[in-house]
């Protein structure tokens, strides 16, 4: 079997005599929620999602590969954290794994924003497992923690969920981990490869504190790739 992946956006050819193709993918992570308070926490990031189809393809046709970027932590102003980049083949009616919902800002005293939610309602494939899902923050100045991000699907099932300030763990062969929430006064971390939810930023004063950024999707293509047959002495000189 040929094996290719690929981590950006990018287009695919395919190869002389290949007619069908299994499409893997997985989508970005969303990012944490951005904090402004005396004391508040943004919310976690969810993980991307995974969706697996056979697709029929035509040798030497070019395909258009997609794939999802990790949505950026909130920052200042009004801009929560965003949702992971889908990823798709071909078209985005084809093999389509949607990225993870961003955290939600916390932008007044003793408050944690909303967490982001795990999904596969528009994902699009024969096997489809959902991120996982992004924590509430705890705004406590002491012994708080900002909300945690959720786990990237992979192709053993949906993503671990974030519980309290522990990030969730991503799943199978290329699902990454959600971020683990912060203390005092910090900026949300990032999330892992691929598709991890970052976390939440933690305000103990009225400065901001931007959320983590989720991390970026992932495409894999698996075909059974064709050999050339060798042409015999006769065939070579034309008999």
């Amino acid at each position: 079997m040929a094996e290719e992946t690929f981590s950006s956006s990018t287009t695919w050819n395919a190869p002389a005599g290949v007619t069908s193709v299994t499409v893997e993918c997985w989508g970005g992570g969303g990012g944490g929620g951005r904090a402004t308070g005396n004391p508040a926490t943004g919310g976690g990031g969810a993980g991307g999602s995974y969706a697996l189809k056979q697709v029929s393809v035509t040798p030497g046709n070019t395909y258009t590969i997609t794939v999802g970027t990790g949505g950026a932590g909130g920052q200042a102003g009004a801009q929560p954290g965003q949702p992971g980049g889908d990823t798709w083949f071909d078209s985005a009616g084809t093999v389509f794994a949607e990225g993870g919902d961003g955290g939600i800002n916390a932008a007044t005293n003793s408050t944690n924003g909303a967490a982001g939610a795990g999904s596969t309602a528009s994902s699009i494939g024969d096997t489809l497992y959902a991120g996982g899902d992004g924590s509430v923050g705890d705004y406590t100045s002491s012994s708080g923690y900002s909300g945690a991000g959720g786990g990237g699907a992979g192709s053993a099932g949906a993503g671990g969920n974030a519980v309290a300030g522990t990030g969730g763990s991503g799943t199978g062969d290329n699902g990454g981990n959600g971020a683990d929430g912060v203390g005092n006064n910090s900026a949300g971390a990032a999330g892992s490869i691929y598709g991890g939810g970052g976390s939440g930023g933690k305000a103990n004063n009225n400065t901001n504190r931007i959320g983590g950024a989720g991390a970026g999707g992932f495409m894999r293509l698996t075909y059974t790739a064709v050999t050339a047959t060798p042409k015999t002495f006769m065939q070579i000189i034309g008999i």
